[in-house]
Order: structure tokens, then sequence, then C-alpha cells
């Protein structure tokens, strides 16, 4: 290499040197803020995961990441002084330290072998300001696992034993337990119906009331001093009486007690299925018996022929045609889930566009301006138009959940009766706001 060139690199390596002394020098006052910092943080007496926002916190923060950049700068210039001595073919001289002994490079000699010791030399090096800063720790909140037990005394045992048996085939199986989930909830479809319609009170077991089953005509015009039409009114007596609707189950007062979660499960769908009952009568009970009388078995609802439609959707608007004819206004209809399946397929034709939307997205349940109600006990082909409020809900004894001892012989054999009930009755109001759609007919 030509003599100027030489001299240029001596140059470039005096500044480059004399840079990192300068660094060097600042990298100590850093130090030395850094460790001031961190015991502020620490005399504050604050939980560094709760005081991210305090200003000891953010003050220790700045004063490490001051040093880190300072560390950087160091890195960089002294990479350059290697690189310059490289193109001048000398190679870093060994730097001797006094506790090391005579002619032993320090850790600071990219020559030197490498040896594990040297991460923990400084005690304010990379290692140990990593280590400080709990990079290593398994106590951090972000990410961190942290092994519970693997096996039982007994599991392990059976483990080592068949580990031990020249015969035995060695798996993990018995050593590990199985992820026992317990009682999950299942996910309950939503009353729809019973949301729709209008909830009252009674304090008899009897409900007795004048059913309406036209509205009235006659109304005309008249001359003066002339003799007034009369109007006709259609009623009907109707009674609804108060039907009890219950159910129980019986279970172990232990296993109340060991599983927390059990209670609220029950809880949940004792009361759910009797209301999901609740539902069905009044959609569809018979009246026989201790059943409620439905709105499908009240006499006086409209049955519409459908077989001359093209589809679902326009049987709905043929019963709902029929309630406007009689004066109502009809806001929902009752579908057989499959009635509802065929609704939401129709397309423009065939392989065309769906009518009801893409299948991807959010769909309001609705048909005609009508709230769409899924139920089992509408029967398919036959859908339910009508008006919600010309039917109510009363109730005389809300969904009740009772838990017993004293039942048989559950005291004697530490066993509970859970016991959940209703007491409701029916009345349809207007059975002409009603129609069912036969669309087999």
């Amino acid at each position: 290499m030509p003599t100027g060139s030489n001299e240029q690199l001596r140059d470039r390596l005096k500044a480059v040197r004399a840079a990192i002394g300068d660094e060097r020098g600042k990298r100590a006052d850093l130090v030395q803020a850094r460790d001031a910092a961190k015991q502020a943080f620490i005399d504050s007496g604050k939980d560094p995961y709760q005081s991210m926002d305090s200003e000891e916190f953010k003050d220790a923060k700045k004063a490490v990441g001051d040093l880190g950049s300072v560390d950087d700068t160091i890195a960089a210039l002294e990479q350059q002084e290697a690189g310059i001595l490289a193109l001048m073919g000398e190679g870093l001289e060994p730097k001797l330290d006094a506790g090391n002994g005579p002619g032993i490079p320090t850790v600071e000699d990219p020559r030197a072998p490498w040896n594990a010791s040297r991460l923990l030399e400084k005690q304010d090096g990379p290692y140990m300001r990593a280590r400080e800063g709990g990079i290593f720790s398994s106590t951090q909140k972000f990410g961190a696992v942290e092994l519970g037990q693997v096996a039982t005394r007994e599991q392990f045992s059976q483990f080592l034993a068949a580990v031990g048996s020249p015969t035995a085939t060695l798996t993990t199986s018995a050593a590990i337990p199985p992820d026992n989930r317990g009682i999950l909830a299942p996910v309950l479809r939503p009353l729809s119906f019973l949301d729709l319609i209008p909830k009252g009170t009674t304090d008899s077991n009897m409900i007795e009331y004048v059913q309406v089953t036209a509205v009235p005509t006659g109304a005309v015009e008249v001359a003066e001093l002339a003799l007034k039409a009369s109007m006709q009114l259609s009623t009907a007596d109707a009674t609804a009486p108060v039907r009890t609707i219950a159910g129980w189950i019986k279970i172990a007062r232990q296993a109340l007690d060991d599983m927390a979660g059990l209670a609220t499960i029950i809880n949940t769908l004792l009361p759910y299925e009797v209301r999901r009952r609740i539902e069905a009568q009044v959609l569809a009970g018979d009246g026989t018996g201790q059943n409620l009388k439905g709105i499908l078995n009240t006499a006086g609802i409209a049955s519409v022929g459908g077989s001359g439609y093209d589809n679902i959707a326009d049987a709905i608007l043929a019963g709902g045609t029929a309630i406007v004819v009689d004066t109502g206004d009809p806001n929902f209809v009752a579908l057989n889930p499959f009635d509802w399946q065929a609704l939401l397929t129709m397309k423009a034709n065939t392989g065309g566009t769906y009518l009801y939307g893409d299948p991807g997205g959010m769909h309001a349940p609705t048909v005609w301006g009508l709230n769409i109600t899924r139920n089992t006990v509408i029967s398919q082909n036959k859908p339910l138009v009508g008006d919600s409020n010309a039917v109510t809900l009363l109730v005389r004894e809300g969904v009740n959940t009772k838990v017993s001892d004293s039942d048989q012989d559950d005291f004697v054999r530490n066993r509970v009766t859970v016991l959940c009930e209703a007491r409701v009755a029916v009345p349809v109001w207007y059975p002409a706001f009603f129609a069912q759609v036969d669309m087999t007919a």
C-alpha cells in the first residue's frame, strides 16, 4: 500500500480513536446517571408494571436508553477502527490489563480466544445489562409461560414401573393427566318469540275475558235527522286457565359443593327449558289436560291456502294480507327452520344471486317488514303470521328455581332436588289478527 495511503489511514484511525475516547468519557457519566435514576425509582417504592407513567420510571427508562445509544456509537466506531487496521494490515493491538497479567489480552481484544466468563466480567457489560433488564427472566408479564405439575406421584410411579419392565411399552400417557374441561354450558337458542309478545301479571288462577272475533262493522254516512245505522260487534266468551310448567333434577350435594360452575349452569339450563316450553305452549299448546291453548289452536285465526304462490315469501305475504283485510297490523312471522332456510336461499334465477343478500353479510331478520322468529313447533310449509299485540303472556308466578334436601330420601342420601317452575296463562284477545298459511293445500 502506498505510503500516502497509510498516512491517510493513520490520520483516520487517530480521529476514530479520539472519537471512541470521547464517547467512553460520555459513557462513564451516563453509567452514573443510569444508576442514580434506577436507584431513584427503586426508592420511590412503585410497582414497575403499574407505574410506567411516573416521572421516576420515565427518567430511569431515558437514562438506560441514552446509555444504550452511546454503546451503539462506541460499537460502530470500534468496527471502523478494526476496518482501518485491517486495511493497514495491522489488526488490533492486544490491550494489556494488569488484572489479567502481562501479555494476556482482555475481552476487548477481538483476537482473544472465546471464553464464556467474558460475559460476566463487566458489571455494565451487555449481558449484565440485559439480565438486569429482565430479558432472561421467566417472570416477565409479556409472553411468560409457567409450567405447573406434570403428573401426580401415583401417575409418575406408574410411568417408572412401565420404564423398568422389559416387556412394557414406553409411553408418556401414564405421566400426563387428561385435560379435563368439566361441564361446558351449551349455546342456547334465543327465545325470540317471547320477546315479541306483551307480558302482564295476574292474581288469579283463571282468566275470563271477552274475545273480539271481528272488528265492528256497519258505520255508514247519514243524512241530517235520518236514523243512524247500527254496528255489529262480534265477540265470544273465553277463558285462559293458569297452568304450571315445571321440571326438576336431583344431584349430589357434594357435586354442588365441589364444582363451583355446576350451580351456575343448572340455574341457567333449567329456567331456559321452562321458558322454552312456555314459548312452545303460547304458539301451539292444544288446551287439553294441563296444556295451555296456544295461538294455532285458538278458534277464529285465519287459514290461508298457499298452493297458488311461487315461494315461501309469497305465502307469507298472503297471510299478512289476510290480517290486514281484517283491519289487523301484522308484525311477525313464525317459521319452521326449514322454511327459514328456503326463504334465505331464494335466488333471482338458477345460479343467480341471493334475493336476501350475500350469505357472508349480516341481514335484519325480517321479510315484508315482519320480524322473523324460528321455532320447531311450527310445522314445515305452514308459517304463522300475526300481530303479537293480539296475545298476552300473563304471569301468576315467574320462573323460579328452588332447592330442597327434603324430597323423598334426599336427606339420608346427601342429595338435593332442584325444581324450576312457572305459572302462566295465555289469553288470545283477537284471533283474527293471526293467520296460518298452508302451503301444502
